[in-house]
């Protein structure tokens, strides 16, 4: 057998991993659209959008209510999961929609929800010392916890949020904005630094 003979079926082969390696990685950046999970996440969400259980929260002055048709006037919320002992991102989020906030002032229909993951340690007055610190007002923009261990699993879940200790006492964990209707459905996904956008996509939909 001749070389050029013994090295055809070492190429075949090489060519046939080749070719499993990038299905494969199409597959999981659904063809070659998203490079991390959250990338993967907002794709699926786009095209599909999540269905939220119904959901009770623990406001900053104890009171339970219901989410997400709480607010009869309120058709969209942009929503964020927090924990109110975060040091970074947490704190970023809140300055984003301190500026939102001001925009609400003439947009009918849309509300802002910082939802605490943390109900170890996020009492009612941790709540409320978030929202004060970030100016929140309660009309416009609601801080709150769920009210049970399950509903806040089940709620994750459902959203696809991903929240893991850090080893440093807090926690890493999704960083976005969720646009979700008043039926609960999860919608869209944006960005941080795209909370404009989020803003007139929801006005959009509230139209």
């Amino acid at each position: 057998m001749s070389s050029s003979e013994r090295v055809l079926p070492t190429l075949a082969a090489l060519a046939i991993l080749v070719g499993v390696a990038v299905a494969v990685a199409s597959h999981l950046t659904l063809g070659f659209r998203a490079f991390t999970a959250e990338d993967a996440r907002r794709i699926r969400i786009a095209a599909a959008p999540a269905e939220l259980s119904p959901l009770r929260v623990v406001s900053p002055t104890g009171a339970s209510q219901a989410l997400w048709s709480a607010d009869p006037k309120t058709q969209v919320w942009l929503v964020t999961f927090v924990y109110t002992r975060c040091p970074s991102v947490c704190l970023a989020l809140g300055s984003e929609f301190q500026q939102l906030q001001a925009s609400l002032r003439t947009t009918e229909g849309v509300r802002l929800a910082s939802i605490s993951f943390d109900r170890a340690h996020d009492s009612p007055a941790a709540l409320a010392a978030y929202a004060e610190h970030h100016r929140a007002d309660p009309a416009r923009w609601l801080v709150a916890v769920p009210d049970t261990d399950a509903a806040l699993s089940r709620l994750l879940r459902e959203a696809g949020v991903v929240v893991l200790d850090d080893g440093a006492g807090g926690y890493a964990h999704n960083a976005a904005i969720h646009v979700i209707t008043a039926s609960g459905r999860l919608v869209a996904l944006f960005d941080l630094e795209r909370y404009r956008e989020a803003l007139a996509f929801a006005q959009d939909l509230a139209r």
